[in-house]
């Protein structure tokens, strides 16, 4: 546990540069919430993703919803790759990013328990406007669509918020030599 502690503090500590060069990582993601008369909802989009070429990001995302509307209960959990391209040099950086994600959801109502797999998707723009050298908040718009097993499709316009941190090549390396001990 010190071991993790201390390899935090280093990586926060780290002199690091809003990087989106290659060999560059980024962790972050994104959480939501909603309410409303009779209905709530929740979502946790964690991601970590690897600058393969300069400005140029793949990785992987979880994706976990779970709302309510009246009796209904859904559960939703995601697994999926994405990639992303970023454009100048600036401390705000817009990008394109698509999606993909392999879906499993389970319907509770009334005791009654209702499970589907499906998938879907996203393409659209977003933006990195950084706070620090290392660390952004992010926008994403575009459009989703998911298709669930004996269902129709849906799709629509989807909007969301979240941060990433950004790690250059000398900050993984350091974290990798202290944690590992390589």
């Amino acid at each position: 546990m010190k071991k993790l502690l201390y390899s935090l503090c280093l990586l926060l500590s780290l002199e690091s540069m809003a990087q989106t060069d290659k060999g560059d990582v980024l962790i972050g993601g994104s959480l939501g919430f909603q309410t409303g008369e009779g209905s709530n909802s929740f979502n946790l989009d964690p991601n970590v993703g690897f600058f393969v070429g300069d400005n140029f990001a793949i990785g992987g995302k979880l994706s976990f919803q779970s709302s309510k509307l009246g009796s209904l209960n859904t559960s939703t959990f995601g697994l999926g790759p994405f990639a992303r391209y970023y454009f100048g040099s600036t401390s705000t950086k817009p990008f394109a990013v698509t999606e993909f994600d392999f879906l499993s959801t389970s319907f509770k109502t009334n005791g009654q328990k209702t499970t589907s797999s499906g998938f879907g998707w996203l393409i659209g723009l977003g933006f990195a406007a950084f706070i620090n050298e290392s660390i952004a908040v992010e926008g994403v718009s575009g459009y989703n669509y998911s298709k669930f097993k004996d269902a129709d499709g849906s799709g629509g316009f989807a909007l969301r918020f979240g941060f990433q941190v950004y790690l250059n090549r000398k900050s993984v390396s350091a974290l990798k030599t202290n944690v590992l001990g390589n």
